[in-house]
């Protein structure tokens, strides 16, 4: 509908809109409209219409499904490579408390959070064999010493009697023991 047709611009210069014949103008194209739907004519225009529209809302669907896929995908890709973490630090020394910080680290990336244990576990398996050798050096110094004050003290049978054990027996007390 052209509204042109409607608007007039007098000599003075003041614009005349004629109402009446733009109502009726309006009310024909409504009718119009209203034939042209009643006969079939608009519902393929409106099935269209709503066949893009549920397409548009069917893609939209399936791009939050693939975004919920994806975040389920990389949760439990994390919680696989937290477990295969934690299987490996079991038995290692590590205490539980220890494990479980450790494992909260892991992402994933499980080529680097093993290549991390694995470190983690060098790291300690020296530690404690640096551990154990200085112990056992300083038990074989106070045996020594011991031996030196249980020879000079022979005559005294007041002296408290030193029990010896082996160093191996001593060396158990600092050694981890499985937590299996």
């Amino acid at each position: 509908m052209d509204i042109e047709k409607f608007v007039k611009l007098n000599e003075d210069g003041a614009i005349e809109v004629d109402r009446s014949a733009f109502q009726s103008a309006l009310d024909s194209e409504i009718s119009k409209a209203v034939d042209k739907y009643a006969k079939g004519k608009g519902r393929d225009e409106i099935r269209k219409q709503l066949e893009e529209e549920a397409k548009l809302s069917a893609d939209e669907k399936l791009r939050a499904e693939k975004e919920e896929f994806e975040e389920y995908k990389r949760t439990e890709t994390i919680k696989l490579n937290q477990e295969k973490a934690k299987a490996k630090l079991e038995g290692k020394g590590f205490s539980e408390t220890e494990i479980n910080y450790m494992i909260g680290n892991v992402g994933l990336d499980s080529e680097n959070s093993m290549k991390t244990i694995d470190t983690l576990i060098e790291e300690r398996k020296k530690f404690v064999a640096d551990t154990q050798k200085q112990t056992l050096e300083n038990i074989q110094k106070q045996q020594q010493q011991s031996g030196t004050q249980n020879l000079a003290n022979a005559d005294n049978k007041d002296a408290p009697q030193v029990q010896r054990r082996s160093s191996e027996e001593i060396l158990s007390f600092y050694t981890p023991k499985s937590q299996n």
